[in-house]
This record gives structure tokens, sequence and C-alpha cells, in this order.
């Protein structure tokens, strides 16, 4: 009866097939995705709509890939590990039965001495408890470590999103430099014909044309690398049927009065994390002080001798005289002054990398405003005047193919310099951290649910 209420074997093999048609089949309309946009639209006081159907915005994508990327899918599976230990952690050592058997070999009446004990390991030293709170701080530290992980997703699915927005607008930017240097080329080659240029000079605008052909064909390739990569974030398939929509602009969020230094000591989810794992160090330390202390076993029986029924009881109590876990206790020691080594150099990480994100942010800032400002205006005037002397007919080929180089030029480092801005900003924003504890989305292959919160500022 006691064997019966045991666990049993059931094998569960790998469905590949399913795997495939799990991957095939997943969308942003999923309603798992759409459900779980909602709530993060709730919990982070945005109006947002999501409406994948008319195309994927940044803000969409990001609910998607907190659904769906297959890192934070495998993050929260392995999050149900440490919640299954706590769980189960600090039960009771299970009752140990016994049987004494002897047979008096000397002439007696009844030779045999029969005896039944049970044995009871009471936990008076606090172990169990002990075990409780390490089991408890060990999957709140696997929840932050999960926290983390959805927050620096979020911020490298931006950073790639305008990156490969950059690289469509360069894409547009090299198709029309083509067309336009086609009609170069025509007028180069009508004057080459009628002897005013040299073939020479005339084979110099066939060369920027092949050029700009051949960087069309790498800025497409670049492109769709990007998006694929793209896709590969949100967990979905590369042939999925969604469009992306670019963005080149992310505003930082304002830290107020306090910093954006004291904004990271509050809210970043990485040193959070670091924090949470320094609790467990204390926690194992703490155990490992308790295991020093022993456990009383006792062991009640009813036994027979040479025909006389007794009752026994027994009792076993560890003396800590030599051992006393003094290797456990010295270790835990240094682990916890390894964690907070590790806390210590996450924090001075996290103010190296503000300082880095701020000079960026400010230089793409900068760099972006002297070229709206100063340098697209001079190439856009430059043009002008040249389209003016052409309708004059005054037609000069080379002139029209530096005034095309240096606007496509200055359109690029505008490009460029709106790109390096917004990534700047989004890494400021990383360091902040979320603007507000995010539920985990309830997925088909975890079982957190929003019912586990940690008191220690886990999500979940």
């Amino acid at each position: 009866m006691v064997v019966g209420g045991c666990a049993s074997y059931e094998p569960a093999p790998l469905d590949l097939p399913k795997t495939h048609d799990a991957l095939l089949t997943r969308t942003p309309e999923d309603e798992t995705a759409r459900q779980f946009a909602q709530r993060l639209a709730v919990v982070e006081g945005t109006s947002a709509v999501f409406d994948p159907s008319d195309g994927l915005t940044l803000g969409e994508a990001e609910a998607v890939a907190l659904v769906f990327n297959r890192d934070l899918r495998l993050a929260r599976l392995e999050a149900n590990v440490t919640r299954a230990v706590a769980d189960f952690a600090g039960l009771w050592d299970d009752p140990v039965a016994g049987v004494d058997i002897e047979r008096i070999v000397s002439g007696v009446p009844d030779p045999w001495v029969v005896a039944g004990t049970v044995g009871l390991t009471i936990p008076i030293s606090g172990r169990l408890e002990a075990e409780k709170k390490r089991a408890g701080a060990q999957h709140a530290a696997e929840l932050q470590r999960v926290a983390a992980k959805e927050w620096a997703t979020r911020a490298a699915l931006r950073e790639l999103w305008i990156e490969w927005s950059a690289q469509m607008n360069r894409l547009r930017l090299a198709t029309e430099l083509t067309e336009r240097l086609g009609k170069v080329v025509t007028l180069a080659e009508r004057q080459e014909k009628a002897g005013v240029m040299s073939r020479i000079d005339a084979r110099l605008f066939r060369v920027e044309l092949a050029g700009a052909e051949a960087e069309i064909i790498a800025t497409r390739a670049r492109t769709r690398e990007l998006e694929l990569q793209l896709r590969d974030m949100l967990g979905l398939a590369p042939a999925a049927p969604v469009q992306l929509i670019e963005t080149l602009t992310f505003a930082a969020r304002e830290t107020g009065s306090a910093g954006y230094l004291q904004a990271i000591e509050g809210g970043n989810p990485e040193l959070a994390a670091v924090r949470a794992e320094y609790e467990v160090a204390e926690q194992s330390l703490r155990l490992e002080v308790r295991k020093q202390y022993p456990d009383l076993t006792i062991g009640p029986g009813y036994g027979s001798d040479q025909g006389d029924d007794r009752v026994l009881l027994g009792l076993r109590l560890p003396l800590p005289l030599w051992n006393r876990n003094r290797q456990g206790v010295a270790e835990a020691t240094a682990d916890r002054e390894v964690a907070r080594g590790r806390f210590a150099n996450t924090y001075e990480h996290l103010a190296s990398r503000l300082a880095i994100a701020q000079t960026r942010h400010d230089a793409g800032r900068a760099m972006r405003e002297a070229v709206e400002a100063h340098v697209l205006p001079l190439a856009d005037e430059q043009d002008a005047d040249v389209r003016r002397i052409a309708d004059l007919g005054r037609v000069d080929p080379l002139l029209f193919l530096q005034t095309l180089k240096a606007q496509y030029a200055a359109k690029v480092r505008l490009i460029d310099a709106r790109a390096v801005e917004a990534i700047g900003a989004v890494r400021l924003d990383e360091l902040i951290g979320p603007p507000s504890s995010v539920p985990l989305p309830v997925d088909q292959s975890t079982s957190v649910s929003q019912s586990q919160t940690n008191a220690k500022g886990g999500r979940p």
C-alpha cells in the first residue's frame, strides 16, 4: 500500500513532426501573444493596440518575442526545476522500518528473539526550515534571471530592429542612386558619341554605376539577413507571413532628478538577479551552519524475547565533536564572498556601460543635428543648383556624378546618425530597467503561472 503511493514512470519520447508543425504554424496572430500584449500594455501603462494584421511594429514585436522567443521559453522551463525543488524542500525523512531476528542456539524452550522498529528522524536542528528558505531563494533568483533575460531580449530586439530599419533605408537610397546614375551614364554615353567626352571619362560613369549595383546586391543581402535574425528572435519561422514595419527612432525614458545611476540601482534586472544570487549564498551558509547541529532519531518498536513480549524505544543523537560540517560551512562562506564580489562587479560594469551609452547617445544626437542642419541642406542645395543648370542646357555629367555622390553620402550619414542615437537610447533604457514588473506569459510549454509571485522582486 505504501509503495503504491509512489510516482510511476511514464516515457515521453520526442516528437519531431510536432515540433516542426509548431514552428511553422506560429504567427503573431496567436491568441496567446494577443492576450499577453494586452496585459503588457496595461502593466506598462501604454495605450498601444495589438494588431499585427497590418504589419508588426517594434512595440508589438516585443510582446511576440516575450511569448515565442525560444531562449525565453527554455529559461521558463528551467525555472520550473527550481520551483519543483522549492515546492518539496524541507520534507521530513521517510521512516525506516527494521526487523531484528535472533535464534538462541543453546537449548531453550523458545529460542527466537524477534524485534520490529520504526526509525523516525525528528528535525530539532532547524535544518529543514533552512532548506526551505534556500530553495525559495534559489527559485526567486531563477525568476530574477528569467526577468533579466526577458528585458535583455527586448533590448536586443530593439537594437536589431533599428539596425534592420537603417539597412532598409540604405537599400532605398542605393536603389535611388542607381536609377539616377543610370541617367547620368546615358548622358555621358551621348557626349562620348558626340565627341564631347573622352572614352576614359565615360568609362568612369559606368564604373560608378556598376559599383552602385553591386552595393545594392550587398545591401539587399544584409537586409534579408537582419530580417531573418529578427524572425528568429521573435520565435517565428523564416517564411512566417508577417510584415515588419521599420522605425529609426527610440526615445530614452526620463529619470527625473534621480539620474540614470540611481535608476539603475533601483530597477536594473541584471543587478536584481545578482542580488538574488547573493541571497541564495546567504541561505546556503545558513543551511550549512544548521547542519552542524544533530537531529534526533527515535526508533519505537515491539519485540518478543523467548516468548516474552517487549516494547522497545531507541534514541540516537550524533555528537558534533570532530567533523561539525566544517568543510561545508567554509565552502558556503567562500561562496558568499564570491557572490558579494559578483554583485560589486556587476554594479561597476553597469556604471561603465552607462557612461558609454550616454556618450554614444549624445554623439549620435549631435551628429544627427549637424547633418540635418548643415550637411544635408548643402547637398540638397547643390543638387537643386545642378538641376537648374541642366535645365538651361549646360549639362556637366561629372558635376552630376559628384553631386549625386555627395547627396547620397549625406543621406547615409543621416541614417547612421539616427541609428546611433536610437541605439544609444535603447541601451540607456535597458540599463534603467523595465517600467514595472511585467508578468510572464502563460506559455503552453511551461507551468509557470500568474499566481506564482516572488516576494523578493521576481516576476510571477
